[in-house]
């Protein structure tokens, strides 16, 4: 009844209710120590899933946003008065009328005609706003060529135009305003031109009428500016202003819960490769593959009182099992670095041990041969060796027909 309830202290180990191992609860399935090593070996996970869970929060409060919502782009342009020379042959530059005006030309500019036109020739829906200062006049006294004095209103200020944008789009803007100034040059020549061949058809009948020197000079003049006419605009200042910041604020509760859920999934992930992991991380998973019957027990680098003896205890039972005097230690795959440890526990148990080369490396008679007064206790080392090979070689040993003490773990 005790050694199926607590297992055999003889063997080195300790395991409480074997019979119901399938049936525990979750939490006491959790092999803690192999948990540690598989921690050891793969800590880097809990930085990594922490810095993944915390930045894509970050991304999903923030939207990643490295350009601002909006831009606003306003650049003022300065127009140039082609009437202003009239007044040098006697011609008032107020006579002039465009056609239209300054101000409705602005309303044209505006309309939904225009925009539709733009948009169409760009591809985009951008609004401009297109504004205009008002031109202010001054009074010139000239004296005339018969010695008699008149005045003409000239302009004394240059009007200029300003169109502004606002959109998520910088180059929008730029490729809006830019299609905007062009239409703002086309309607203005078209409105001054209006305006001269409506004063030229007017001086023309009154030169027919009446004949005089003044009206020809004059005449001459419009037709020149006609064929010249130039109505460009010129930048004199531009602004521009990001609207939105570019990257929102995260709040603090944000990056806890990240923490937080960082830690929990690494600690899943943790979890899964230490049950998905093929190596043997401990004395549990040990147990697992070579069962309690054959469990030795383990053997650490540093010397441990209590614990090398409960081992050599085991090896001794062993030894006396089978009536040998021997131990031959096996390897699973590859050779021990440091045989000290074993020959510790040989040494306490009464015996000579030898240390095997690996089981890989082993011929067909030397696993096969029988040795009366020899033992095999194979050796597993943690953190390297396979669950799968630990059970193909105890399959193999079975079949040897030599005497199998069990299995020691090593560090």
């Amino acid at each position: 009844m005790l050694t199926n309830h607590f297992g055999s202290l003889a063997c080195g180990t300790y395991v409480a209710n074997q019979t119901n191992d399938s049936d525990i609860s979750l939490l006491s399935s959790v092999d803690l120590h192999a948990f540690w090593e598989t921690f050891k070996l793969r800590w880097w996970v809990i930085p990594a899933v922490l810095a993944v869970a915390v930045g894509f929060l970050w991304a999903q409060e923030s939207d990643l946003r490295t350009e601002p919502s909006s831009y606003y782009v306003a650049r003022t342009y300065e127009a140039r008065d082609a009437t202003a020379v009239l007044a040098s042959v006697g011609i008032d530059p107020v006579s002039v009328r465009a056609f239209p005006d300054a101000n409705n030309q602005l309303l044209v500019l505006q309309s939904a005609a225009v925009r539709d036109e733009i948009s169409a020739r760009l591809g985009i829906d951008a609004v401009v706003t297109v504004t205009r200062s008002r031109p202010t006049f001054t009074l010139v006294d000239t004296l005339e060529s018969d010695g008699k004095s008149s005045f003409v209103f000239t302009s004394a200020g240059v009007p200029t135009y300003s169109f502004a944008c606002r959109e998520s789009v910088k180059a929008d803007c730029d490729a809006a305003i830019t299609a905007y100034v062009t239409k703002t040059v086309e309607i203005r020549r078209d409105a001054l031109t209006a305006g001269l061949n409506d004063l030229q058809a007017v001086l023309t009948e009154v030169q027919r009428v009446a004949p005089d020197a003044g009206v020809e000079t004059q005449l001459a003049a419009i037709e020149v500016l006609i064929e010249r006419v130039d109505t460009p605009l010129l930048q004199i200042a531009e602004y521009e202003e990001r609207i939105g910041a570019t990257l929102e604020s995260v709040r603090r509760p944000t990056y806890a819960f990240g923490i937080a859920a960082g830690l929990l999934i690494s600690l899943l992930i943790l979890l899964q490769l230490t049950y998905t992991d093929s190596r043997i991380r401990s004395m549990r998973q040990l147990t697992r593959s070579a069962g309690v019957a054959r469990l030795l027990g383990h053997i650490a680098t540093d010397e441990d009182a209590v614990r090398d003896r409960r081992t050599a205890v085991a090896v001794h039972h062993a030894l006396g099992t089978y009536s040998a005097t021997r131990l031959r230690y096996l390897p699973l795959r590859d050779p021990l670095s440091d045989p000290a440890a074993l020959q510790r526990i040989a040494a306490m148990s009464g015996v000579v041990g030898t240390i095997s080369v690996p089981f890989t490396e082993l011929s067909v008679p030397e696993l096969t041969t029988p040795a009366t007064n020899e033992v095999d206790v194979v050796v597993v080392r943690r953190n390297r060796d396979l669950r799968a090979d630990l059970v193909e070689v105890l399959a193999a040993l079975d079949r040897s027909g030599r005497s199998v003490a069990g299995v020691v773990l090593v560090d």
